[in-house]
């Protein structure tokens, strides 16, 4: 094995020991929350997030992306590059994380759900400086830095959330976790960055705006993005939506957040290989990593669609009795989780080939389209509206992206290995629901299993075959 392939095969074992790990706590710090707070305390707390976030995406504006971008390039001068980009994102964060602070008390949120509200900008800060540096790990290969900051962040929101009883458990004190998190994370990540070299703060004008005149088409998608990806709970807040089912819906939709980190990871893996790829017009070795990106999201994505739409109810009441009526919000956001799945695909390669701007309109269409359908939904049909507005949305976008990225690379994915997931998927899905077995957790697993086998049947990779697909090291 070639020394790239021991790196990218180190790298794919550090991520996956290491987001199996963060996963598994994320999942455990929900369930604590959900125990502490009552699904109608989730729903004011993910209001109090999701408000939070919208601000942190505008204030990226596409600069994480365009950085790894921007110093994946041949003769790139990382520490110029780094260091403007830097004092870019300290400022831009400061300032609109702290007008999103300001604005947040002219909205019709309750005291506690204001406050937890401006506590979220704050943690959303240092997250957003942090996640910055990705590009300088993904360069290098040596991204089991970024698992390291990621975890050892949500091991000490997990903890801190145990310990939330002894604090008289509250929105305001549960946000305030997450501040602790992003700190953690940031302080790592700098120590980290730092081994690879001094990164020292400066304005650089000329990095400004370049990294403008590349990111802006990307941040424009972006703000255009947060819509349909913060667009559910942010409209059912301020359409008097009842906090409680808006902690259902939340609680359906922390599966969605846990399993699409899957696709992020993957392709931001992926990200310099194919801008490389790119800019050396190596168009063979291009097509090669889509098609195999393509062939590994579908493979882990439709099984997981199918598998909420079979196990949703029982999966969430698993968590807490109380949620198994989530159920049916799960069924929808699982086939959206899919639909996220080849967005990121196509999403990323979008940035890999400069063609940012052609995606514009795109995102301006399904914006419009799901700003409509989230005010006339949910004000007739409530959270349920707001599930299908999501998987149309994902969907609408997954496909624009893909004709962008198949025209522009004048690329023809074989659709073989989607075949094959979808016979094998529905053979797992009549699996699991004709044959009932008595824990949610053995269905999951003879699902797994019956998926796994009756792949090969249907064209599909082997189990073997299929770790060595979604390996980065194969890439």
């Amino acid at each position: 094995m070639s020394d790239l392939n021991q790196k990218l095969a180190k790298n794919a074992l550090v991520q996956i020991i290491g987001k199996g790990l963060g996963t598994a706590l994320s999942l455990i710090t929900f369930v604590l929350l959900l125990k502490y707070l009552h699904t109608t305390g989730l729903g004011a707390l993910s209001v109090a997030l999701t408000y939070g976030s919208i601000f942190a995406i505008i204030v990226d504006f596409g600069l994480t992306l365009t950085t790894a971008q921007m110093i994946a390039e041949p003769e790139a001068d990382e520490k110029r590059i780094l260091g403007g980009v830097l004092t870019l994102r300290l400022l831009s964060a400061f300032l609109f994380l702290s007008f999103g602070a300001a604005l947040v008390f002219f909205f019709p949120y309750s005291p506690e759900v204001k406050l937890a509200a401006v506590l979220s900008c704050a943690s959303f800060f240092f997250g957003s400086v942090a996640s910055m540096f990705a590009g300088v790990f993904q360069k290098r290969l040596a991204i089991h830095y970024v698992v390291l900051a990621e975890t050892l962040n949500r091991t000490f929101v997990f903890v801190l959330a145990a310990l939330l009883p002894l604090f008289a458990p509250s929105i305001v004190i549960a946000t305030s976790i997450f501040i602790v998190g992003s700190i953690i994370q940031l302080t790592i990540t700098l120590f980290a960055v730092f081994k690879f070299g001094h990164i020292k703060p400066k304005v650089d004008l000329a990095i400004w705006r370049l990294a403008f005149l590349r990111t802006w088409p990307v941040g424009l998608s972006g703000a255009l993005n947060l819509v349909y990806l913060k667009g559910d709970v942010f409209f059912m807040s301020l359409l008097h939506i009842a906090n409680h089912d808006i902690g259902l819906y939340a609680a359906a939709y922390k599966f969605v957040d846990v399993v699409t980190t899957v696709p992020v990871m993957f392709m931001g893996l992926m990200l310099p290989l194919m801008t490389f790829a790119w800019a050396k017009r190596d168009h063979t070795s291009f097509r090669e990593h889509l098609q195999r990106g393509f062939d590994g999201l579908v493979l882990l994505a439709v099984p997981y669609a199918l598998g909420a739409i079979a196990l949703g109810g029982p999966l969430l009441a698993l968590i807490d009795p109380d949620l198994a009526s989530g159920g049916r919000i799960l069924a929808i956001l699982g086939p959206a989780t899919a639909a996220v799945f080849i967005s990121s695909l196509f999403g990323h390669t979008v940035v890999a080939i400069h063609k940012q701007r052609p995606m514009i309109l795109g995102y301006l269409f399904v914006a419009i389209v799901a700003t409509i359908g989230y005010i006339y939904g949910i004000t007739h049909y409530g959270m349920i509206a707001a599930a299908w507005v999501t998987l149309g949305s994902e969907t609408l976008i997954a496909i624009i992206t893909a004709v962008v990225v198949l025209t522009t690379t004048k690329t023809k994915l074989s659709l073989a290995r989607l075949f094959a997931a979808l016979l094998s998927g529905l053979v797992m899905y009549f699996a699991v629901t004709l044959i009932p077995l008595p824990h949610v957790t053995l269905s999951i697993i003879f699902g797994v299993i019956v998926y796994l086998l009756t792949l090969p049947l249907f064209g599909g990779p082997s189990p073997k075959q299929l770790l060595q697909l979604v390996s980065p090291s194969k890439l």
